[in-house]
Parts: structure tokens; C-alpha cells; sequence
């Protein structure tokens, strides 16, 4: 089988979850794909559980499209958390690329999906078709819905001058199917092999999760491509499955890379002129008192590491720039 699409599943304490999620994947109408999990170093048995769903396919009991065979499906185990954007880097750079016996040095398209999260048989080539019907998609995700399927999740996300996101949850008006937005959640994003690759892939500097795909759309914009949200791939998802939603983690790691991904992403007049008024605003109408210590220590943070998001910002200057010509190139064939 001609392998176009290299699927990227990171876990991390998801054992009550990841079966479903591989069950949705087999089920799915399109079948040239890879299957990378990474597990980020566990404390629960996912790793075993994905081991033992492997073993179930081998004698057959989970359907006659085996994941354990190795032409299309590998389980990396992490030796520690290397956080989400770490992770997929390391899928598409370090393996399976370095396999040349594996056919997936011309692997087109890159997919990745939470492991608490069900796909629906077309939702693979729904994507798929964004990125190909689509001159400027960069980037494309699906409508998803709480798993019951009653609530919509995420139908695109919207980001505000100071980097708060929200998800637009209502999607009764579209008269469209296939539609831009200000980001795509990492939750079910794909997006074209070459254009990862050419934008450096997923920064890694927001560890351990949050704003990479964001980040990454930021990018996309910039380069003239765009993020679509395509309402025909849909999938079911129950959120914050691996850091709790809400919680003190989740403030921290949320505000720590938001700031961070408005100092790399907003012009020098931008900054002072869109974030910072826009900041005081939220702070005095908006925050919470559990948000007080996270933001404490996000501003601290972006404070000591300010001269180094600077040099990324230098950095993704020249990249944008490389991309930028290059689809330029690619418009006049």
C-alpha cells in the first residue's frame, strides 16, 4: 500500500481513551496512512494498553485492517514528557523518516489527532480534501463535538488582541462547509508535509502543550497561506483528558505560551498598541483569582526569557520569508 499520510497520535496518560481513538482510525474510509503513537512517558498503562490493542490485531479481534503490522504503524515510548510540539517534530523528523526501506520519504500530507479523540469514517478524507480543494489552505481541521455528540467543542478558534483564545462553538449560520479562521486546535489539525517541514515544524518552545498550533497558523498568515475548518470532518472529544482542564497546570502552561506566542508573533508597534491595552483590559474586567499566580509566573518567565523569543522571532522572519517566496513561485507555475 502507497503510504501518502503520516498520522501522529502523542499520549500522555490516555489508557482510558486510546482505544477508541485507534478503533475510529481503522474504521476510517482512507487507508494510506502511517500510524505513529508517542506516549510521553506515562504513569498510567497506556503504553501497555496500546501494546495490547497491537497483540488483539494480530490474532484478528479488532478487525481485518491490522495496525500491528510495522509497514504502517510504530508506538515510540518516551524516556520522559518531551511535550506535545516536541513530540510530532520528532515523528516526522527522527521516525519513520529515517527509514528508507519504509516508503514514506514522500509522504504528502501530516495528520495529527488526540488520543481522546473519535474520528468519523470520512473525517481523514475530509481534511484531506481541504488541503487539495483549497489554493491557500495551509492548515485544515474538523467540527468536534463533546462525546455524546450533542455540544460542539471546537468549529474553529478565534484568537483576541492580547492572545486569550475561544473556540466558536456555533456553526447554524455557515453557509459553507469549508471556511478561514484565526486557528486550527491541534486536537484534529492537518496539514501539508512540505509546508511543515518548510516552516521548521511545530516550535518547541511551548512545551508542554498549548499555542504550538496556533504558533504554527500565525505562521501560515504570515507565509499568505491560511487555516480552514472543514465542517464535514467531524469527530467526538473529550477535553483536557491529559492535564485536567482549568486546572493550575492548565493556567500555567496556557498564559506561559499565549505571552510567549504575542511577543514571537506581534510587530514591536503591534505589541505595545494591540496587547498590552488589550491586557489591562482583560486583567481588570475578566480574570480570575486562580489565574493570579499562573499569570504571575507567565510574566516572569517571558521576562527572563525575552532575549531568546526574540532571537525565534529573527528566526521566523527569514523562514516566513523563505515560504512566502516559494508559494510565490509555485502561483506563477
Amino acid at each position: 500500500m502507497d503510504i501518502e499520510t503520516l498520522i501522529v497520535v502523542v499520549t500522555y496518560n490516555s489508557s482510558g481513551y486510546i482505544e477508541n481513538c485507534i478503533n475510529s482510525i481503522l474504521a476510517s474510509d482512507y487507508k494510506k496512512w502511517f500510524l505513529t503513537i508517542i506516549d510521553n512517558n506515562s504513569s498510567d498503562d497506556t503504553a501497555e494498553k496500546i501494546t495490547e490493542l497491537t497483540a488483539d490485531n494480530i490474532s484478528g479481534k479488532t478487525g481485518s485492517f491490522s495496525i500491528a503490522d510495522s509497514k504502517n504503524f510504530k508506538l515510540l515510548k518516551m524516556v520522559k514528557n518531551a511535550g506535545f510540539a516536541r513530540a510530532v517534530n520528532y515523528s516526522v523528523y527522527k521516525y519513520p523518516y529515517g527509514l528508507p526501506d519504509a516508503g514514506l520519504n514522500h509522504v504528502k500530507n501530516l495528520i495529527l489527532i488526540n488520543p481522546d479523540l473519535c474520528i468519523e469514517e470520512n473525517t481523514l478524507s475530509e481534511l484531506l480534501h481541504s488541503l487539495g480543494c483549497m489554493p491557500d489552505c495551509g492548515a485544515a481541521g474538523g467540527l468536534i463535538y463533546d462525546y455524546e455528540g450533542k455540544k460542539v467543542q471546537h468549529a474553529g478558534g478565534r484568537v483576541e488582541d492580547n492572545y486569550i483564545t475561544s473556540h466558536i462553538v456555533e456553526t447554524t449560520g455557515n453557509k459553507i462547509s469549508i471556511y478561514p479562521v484565526d486557528y486550527v486546535t491541534g486536537a484534529l489539525f492537518a496539514t501539508k508535509m512540505d509546508v511543515f517541514k518548510d516552516l521548521g515544524g511545530f516550535d518547541t518552545g511551548y512545551r508542554p502543550a498549548y499555542f504550538e498550533e496556533l504558533d504554527y497558523c500565525r505562521k501560515l498568515y504570515l507565509s499568505g497561506l491560511k487555516p480552514y475548518i472543514n465542517l464535514n470532518a467531524c469527530a467526538k472529544h473529550f477535553e483536557g483528558a491529559s492535564s485536567g482542564k482549568f486546572s493550575y497546570n492548565f493556567y500555567r502552561y496556557y498564559h506561559k505560551n499565549r505571552i510567549r506566542c504575542a511577543i514571537i508573533n506581534y510587530g514591536f508597534i503591534r505589541f505595545f498598541n494591540k496587547f498590552i491595552p488589550s491586557e489591562i483590559k482583560w486583567l481588570r474586567l475578566q480574570t480570575t483569582k486562580d489565574q493570579r499566580r499562573p499569570l504571575f509566573e507567565a510574566y516572569f518567565l517571558n521576562f527572563v526569557f525575552l532575549f531568546y523569543n526574540l532571537m525565534i522571532k529573527i528566526r521566523n522572519f527569514f523562514i516566513i520569508k523563505r515560504l512566502k517566496e516559494k508559494q510565490h513561485i509555485r502561483a506563477e507555475i
